[in-house]
């Protein structure tokens, strides 16, 4: 079979590897355009490296992309417009390998753009003769089927449904209406492929869509804190590994296993249901953004940066956790970017449990946290930077007074420390629920669009939250959805407001250090 042309093709004559690694960069532009801006700083500098040969200028050892780059300007071997294209190749690429947001198309295609200006000089200055460098194209998005097949067969059969039972006029005879009522229809509109409904589970009076995406999913234990044990039992009698294993009814599913009752089964239905709304978000997360390499740990992410990918496992790095480093390392698991994808499995370790690998994902998300603002021009300065804004939030704690009892809550993060202070409201009793029935309002005052705390997790403006932790209300039986894509003053100043509403006197030095 012939190979497909592409169209960095003409390189081959100069360097096979350079223009495989542009047919590799062509494919990333639609499916990562993180990937592509990231290793196009591989591509020029390669360039910048054979034209100091050739002109057999001084290489030092540590020598950088940017020193090249400065360099060969130094000494007048760039043009403007190629000087230009160099450097927003170069910053476009140390924007991708450290900031942690979505990037789009237009950014890769930009860096597309300048690498074609760049190539063209390369070739014409440093090439033979024989190379001919053809016009600028476009690249072309990868063609690819949204849904697959078996779904599309499952919304093809609603449509049909539809079409054999639409919607029934509003000045019809009331028989007429009940009757459609009684119908359901399976077919759902949906804006991304894996969502469309594929069965549906039952407990009692209760129901459980369960999507296309996870049908033959894989029910790991520790991602169900209640019922892990149970999963376990259950699946020692090849009942409940994976979703399809799931019975339609739920009821009597404890019958397989000794000494569980049905409340086992009660409580699994609704951590499943817990389960099912993570893996959604989670879905529509890679979905829309493709090609970038995520951490989940329970209902939390994190992108995963080339620079964070390269942070070591090692006791220099991450505090208080030395066993579940040592077993890592042990199997050659020894950077950031070797961990699994689901950080919860981590808990299989010996004597390592949750809390531990909770300890790890915290101190992932604040390394992450730090380096975003970084890049590779200021990294020196953006350290120092980062360590003094930071000193002062690593530990975040209030001082709260309730009665003739004074506690001191603390937490390694705003949604753990948010997380100890609801379970100490619930403690003491006190009427939290009526105020999260309306909406926590984020900040000091009720003034904004966002919510800390709410019911659903949809802010003022309806945009969905952009970071959440799900806390199970121990009084009211409800899930309260907390939004952690904040700083920790926010969150702070947010909890000082909640106390306050509650009648509870609360200190949080941290605030007033700030203020000052």
């Amino acid at each position: 079979m012939k190979e497909t042309v592409y169209f960095y093709q003409f390189l081959e004559p100069l360097s096979r590897e350079l223009s495989m690694l542009a047919k590799e960069l062509e494919t990333s532009i639609f499916s990562s355009p993180r990937t592509m801006l990231t290793h196009t700083r591989v591509f020029i500098e390669t360039i910048l490296q054979k034209v100091m040969e050739q002109e057999r200028l001084p290489v030092e050892p540590q020598m950088g992309l940017k020193d090249r780059l400065d360099l060969l300007n130094d000494r007048g071997y760039l043009t403007p417009e190629i000087r230009d294209a160099l450097h927003l190749v170069r910053m476009n690429g140390n924007k991708a390998a450290h900031d942690v947001r979505r990037f789009r198309y237009s950014e890769a295609l930009l860096s597309w753009e300048a690498l074609y200006e760049i190539v063209k000089w390369y070739v014409e200055v440093y090439g033979p003769i024989e190379v001919q460098v053809p016009d600028y194209q476009d690249p072309q998005p990868q063609k690819k089927q949204s849904f697959d097949m078996t779904e599309l067969e499952v919304r093809l059969k609603g449509l049909e449904e539809l079409l054999r039972n639409p919607p029934q006029s509003p000045l019809e005879p009331d028989a007429k209406k009940e009757v459609a009522v009684s119908i359901e229809v399976p077919f759902q509109e949906t804006e991304m492929p894996g969502f469309t409904t594929i069965r549906t589970l039952m407990y009692k009076n209760l129901k459980l869509e369960i999507p296309y995406f996870l049908r033959d999913s894989f029910l790991l234990p520790q991602r169900f804190a209640k019922s892990e044990l149970f999963l376990i039992r259950l699946g020692a009698e090849q009942q409940a590994r994976i979703m399809s294993e799931l019975p339609k009814n739920l009821e009597g599913l404890h019958l397989h296993v000794k000494r569980y009752s049905d409340k086992n089964t009660e409580i699994f239905f609704h951590e499943l249901k817990t389960f099912i709304e993570e893996e959604k978000v989670r879905r529509k997360l890679t979905l829309e953004r493709p090609g970038e390499l995520f951490f989940f740990y329970k209902d939390q992410h994190l992108v995963v940066t080339e620079h964070l990918a390269k942070v070591r496992l090692a006791s220099a790095e991450f505090i208080g956790i030395p066993s579940l480093l040592r077993q890592l390392n042990e199997d050659q698991i020894e950077t950031v970017g070797q961990l699994p994808q689901e950080l919860v499995i981590l808990a299989k370790y010996e004597n390592v449990g949750v809390g531990t690998v909770e300890k790890l994902f915290e101190q992932i998300k604040l390394k992450a946290d730090t380096n975003q603002v970084m890049n590779e021009d200021d990294e020196e300065e953006g350290k120092v930077e980062s360590r003094k804004s930071y000193k002062k939030w690593e530990s975040l704690f209030v001082h709260v007074t309730h009665g003739n009892t004074k506690t001191v809550i603390r937490g390694e993060s705003v949604p753990s420390l948010w997380k100890e202070a609801l379970q100490w409201i619930e403690a003491q009793k006190l009427p939290l629920a009526s105020f999260v029935h309306d909406g926590i309002t984020l900040g000091a005052t009720d003034i904004g669009n966002r919510y800390a705390i709410a019911l659903q997790p949809v802010h003022k403006n309806q945009k969905p939250f952009s970071q959440m932790h799900i806390y199970e209300s121990s009084l009211t039986e409800q899930t309260y959805y907390l939004e952690t894509k904040i700083n920790p003053k926010s969150g702070l100043e947010t909890l000082r407001k909640i106390f306050t509403m509650l009648g509870v006197d609360v200190e949080i030095p941290l605030l007033e250090q700030s203020d000052q």
